[in-house]
């Protein structure tokens, strides 16, 4: 009873202490390996003591077995395969030759520069050369750079784990063995590899077909337990035929279910990544925490030599030779080579390892384990915090991203403006009206609360071919909404609105969702209202289309920009305050110094009524924003700023750029002034200029 007290004890730290470094590290923007290696030498035996993984004997190696495969199985799952196409020779290269590369590379640099023995020097080759999509993708899904060079660095991730750790059995094997043998090596890489794809694409293939077959009569929560179920089966049966087949079995599943079933799966990929969140943080605390720090520090500033020798010439040149006569440029190239953290697999099977050889009686397994978190910690360190800034150097950060889905007539002129910003822009239009079908005699979803089957309820809202769109894995990869910040959905249908905004919530899409909705209809948690009623954007869609709108600008302007002086009363204020205070006061590109209140004010009270009385409509608010988080000081800042769409005049501030459509007067309202429209208001109270500037400008 004490025993099983002691593992709950154990598990429980291990959870909670992992999560809470996974939020913290969210919270920071940094990758979350960073603060799990802290959090695990903090509660292991060189910290405080209160992880001790030893007490599970054999049962560490059975749930590192275990999570690894589900990892995998996630990352096969998230891999896209119609991507690879324009990368696919560099990522074969690099899969295939780079492992080599990195094999050889990192043993001679251990030998050499860390006076590790021969063996032990190529099981550490073996142990680094894998990446992991666990530390690349949360590193790219930060920093947006060019698609061909997230799609190689994702592949590379996904397929060289297997790869890699499947090398590092056989590099572990030969050692064993003591009679080195290149073909022996040769044949059990390549066995362990068939194997594991051949079951691995028959348990995927069966898995895709049970999720198409059981949509009708199968909960989600059940389909996503019958995958989770089928996919450590695939990994046991695989290991059962041929040991370490398993890791290659899983990934190929994963990759195989994506293809078969592609819209059954999302929710799969939802379920699973939360397990696999789950699953990281454990692991890396048990695995950390039995990280000795003295065997670090014996290692000497050899070992990190041999760090720097890996990430500063072992990798470029694996990323040289691996791309050569690729259609990636040289900045692609930097940014690849640089980008190359080891993450929860290489700390995995090194744990492993230095079980086994200590078993075996072969010494130098703690130094081996050592070397390899040593690495990890570098490189997720240096590389990760690095990323961006990296990427603006290189001139690969594309900045954030925007889908606007829907086929209101305001979506072209918005996603117009949003590229004349340098913003990326994808468009997904939709069928007309026409061809949507509702049931009959519902208008309005009928107090849904988000708990039904939302694949029946969207079914029932949109017809085949609107859900083949919406639906469509294609459409949404060439939309990258997968990397998008912001998903604008705009139609011309209330439901419509409604039912596309829970189904992106439902496929877990990252991007921040905005719609406009009926004041009664509920909203999913992650679903935001944009600030303005259905009503009035349906009247800006009729004067888009009659062409009675354009598009014009303002900038809410600074004193300097107006060529006025601070009032009297604040030059006296500033000489009694601090000088930091004057010296922002006196600043022209201070955030402080605008308008005068009251000529602000003015200005908003102005627009706020003719906003009311629909004579125009804000589109979009830009807001200069500088360097943000704090290790990006020195970083330039973003040249658009933040962005803010349609948004009221009672947030607008000094220095802000206001894009809005101005409602034109048709041909019989300036021909005949009774034939105006009962709401529009007299010209004598719609002023053009306030306090001396003027209401807007054209672009």
């Amino acid at each position: 009873m004490e025993s099983s007290f002691e593992l709950t004890i154990l598990f429980t730290l291990a959870l909670v202490a992992g999560i809470a470094a996974q939020v913290l590290a969210n919270f920071v923007k940094v990758p979350s390996i960073v603060f799990l290696l802290l959090f695990g030498v903090l509660l292991g035996p060189d910290g405080l003591g209160w992880v001790r993984p030893q007490i599970m004997g054999s049962g560490l190696e059975a749930l590192v077995s275990l999570a690894v495969a589900l990892i995998l199985f996630e990352g096969g799952l998230n891999l896209r395969l119609q991507r690879l196409n324009q990368v696919s020779g560099s990522l074969r290269n690099l899969v295939l030759l780079g492992s080599l590369l990195t094999l050889g590379g990192g043993a001679l640099a251990a030998h050499y520069l860390g006076e590790f023995p021969w063996p032990l020097a190529f099981l550490f080759g073996s142990l680094v050369v894998v990446t992991g999509p666990t530390v690349v993708n949360p590193i790219l899904k930060r920093v947006r750079v060019d698609p061909a060079v997230s799609t190689l660095l994702e592949g590379e991730g996904v397929l060289i784990d297997p790869v890699g750790a499947i090398l590092a059995v056989v590099v572990l094997q030969v050692v064993l063995s003591g009679h080195p043998s290149f073909l022996m090596a040769l044949e059990q890489l390549s066995s362990r590899l068939a194997i594991g794809s051949a079951v691995g694409a028959l348990g995927g293939w069966l898995m895709g077909s049970f999720l198409l077959w059981s949509r009708q009569f199968l909960t989600e929560e059940l389909r996503n337990s019958v995958v989770l179920a089928g996919a450590l089966g695939v990994f046991a049966l695989a290991q059962s035929l041929r040991s370490e087949a398993g890791l290659m079995a899983v990934v190929m599943a994963g990759l195989v279910v994506r293809q078969k079933a592609a819209i059954a799966e999302r929710s799969v990929r939802q379920f699973h990544g939360q397990l696999v969140v789950m699953a990281i943080s454990v692991l890396f605390i048990l695995l950390t925490s039995t990280l000795s720090l003295k065997a670090v520090l014996a290692l000497g500033w050899g070992a990190l030599a041999t760090v720097l020798c890996l990430m500063l010439v072992v990798r470029p040149l694996s990323v040289w030779l691996c791309t050569w006569g690729s259609d990636l440029n040289w900045r692609q190239k930097l940014f690849v080579a640089w980008l190359a953290p080891r993450g929860i697999v290489a700390a995995s099977v090194a744990s492993l390892f230095a079980i086994l050889l200590t078993e075996r009686g072969i010494t130098g397994g703690d130094a081996l384990k050592a070397l390899v978190f040593l690495t990890i910690s570098a490189t997720v360190t240096v590389q990760g915090l690095t990323a961006a800034w990296v990427a603006r150097w290189l001139g690969l950060d594309q900045g954030s991203s925007t889908v606007i889905l829907g086929d209101h007539p305001l979506v072209e002129p918005l996603a117009e403006l949003l590229r004349s910003l340098n913003q990326v822009v994808e468009v997904l239009p939709l069928p007309s009206a026409a061809c949507w079908r509702q049931p009959a005699g519902q208008t309005e979803p009928d107090g849904h609360k988000g708990g039904s089957a939302l694949g029946d309820e969207v079914g029932r809202l949109l017809p085949g071919s609107l859900q083949e769109v919406v639906l469509s894995e294609s459409a949404l990869l060439k939309a990258d909404i997968d990397h998008a910040e912001t998903l604008l959905i705009l139609t011309r249908d209330p439901q419509m609105n409604w039912a596309i905004a829970e189904l992106m919530v439902k496929l877990a899409v990252s991007a921040a969702i905005w719609t406009v909705l009926l004041p009664e209809m509920p909203i999913l948690e992650g679903i935001r209202t944009l600030p303005i009623s259905f009503a009035q954007l349906q009247r800006w869609a009729g004067y888009l289309e009659a062409k009675r709108a354009e598009l014009r600008s303002i900038t809410l302007p600074t004193l300097a920009d107006l060529g006025l002086k601070p009032s009297p009363s604040a030059v006296a204020s500033a000489q009694e305050s601090s000088s930091a205070a004057r010296l922002a006061l006196l600043n022209p590109l201070s955030a402080q110094i605008g308008l005068e209140d009251p000529t602000l004010e003015r200005l908003r009270d102005q627009f706020a009524y003719r906003i009311k009385a629909d004579l125009c409509l804000p589109l979009l608010l830009v807001r200069p924003q500088r360097a943000g988080s704090w290790w990006q000081k020195g970083a330039r800042p973003s040249p658009v700023g933040r962005l803010f769409y349609l948004p009221k005049p009672d947030m607008w501030r000094r220095g802000d750029c206001i894009y809005y459509l101005e409602r034109l007067a048709s041909p019989v309202e300036a021909a005949a002034p009774s034939a105006r429209d009962p709401d529009l208001p007299p010209a004598e109270f719609l002023p053009q200029y306030v306090g001396g500037v003027k209401l807007h400008f054209d672009l």
